[in-house]
């Protein structure tokens, strides 16, 4: 991964850091809903240093098949059981996995507004309320098209988003080409 991204993730870490400390906001222990019931889209880009990853290790064309055989499904980086939240590629995960429930969006007043997820919200159903209070208080909060803006890398693509299993296919199929002109 690049120092710049990898300066733009600790920053995010440590704005949903702050968030998730003082106001008590976290994933339920291994959920994984996000993963499985509303997998998100991203840029190709955005999967890249998860591919390279993945390559590196040499699972890069294993997990490219099932990327491909899920389709549109659930994440092929998910695995159920596996801590923290099943994802097998953590540290590497794609800015809305690092920023899901804890970034924000702006309201139609242009003031921040996080997106709590409805398992964060029935585990909890006073955390809006504390994370209302803690924004008001003008504590930090990253925001997902900021992040997602400077994350992007054009070497690696197009910013268009598209399922992860898309994205990551796209970005398994350009790290195994690299790898085999090594």
């Amino acid at each position: 991964m690049t120092p710049k991204r990898l300066a733009i993730y600790a920053e995010a870490d440590r704005k949903n850091d702050a968030i998730a400390a003082a106001t008590g906001l976290g994933c339920p222990t291994g959920c994984g809903a996000c993963c499985v019931r509303t997998p998100p889209h991203v840029s190709v880009s955005d999967v890249a240093p998860a591919a390279r990853l993945l390559v590196a290790a040499g699972e890069g064309e294993a997990v490219l098949d099932r990327a491909r055989a899920i389709g549109a499904g659930p994440c092929a980086l998910f695995a159920p059981g596996q801590l923290p939240g099943g994802c097998t590629v953590y540290a590497a995960r794609p800015v809305i996995c690092r920023l899901f429930a804890f970034a924000a969006v702006r309201d139609k007043r242009g003031a921040p507004e996080v997106a709590i997820c409805r398992e964060h919200a029935a585990a909890d159903p006073d955390v809006r309320a504390r994370v209302a209070a803690y924004l008001a208080a003008g504590g930090e909060v990253a925001m997902f098209a900021d992040v997602q803006a400077e994350a992007h890398d054009p070497d690696d693509g197009p910013p268009e988003l598209v399922p992860i299993n898309e994205a990551l296919a796209i970005a398994l199929e350009r790290e195994l080409l690299r790898a085999m002109y090594r």
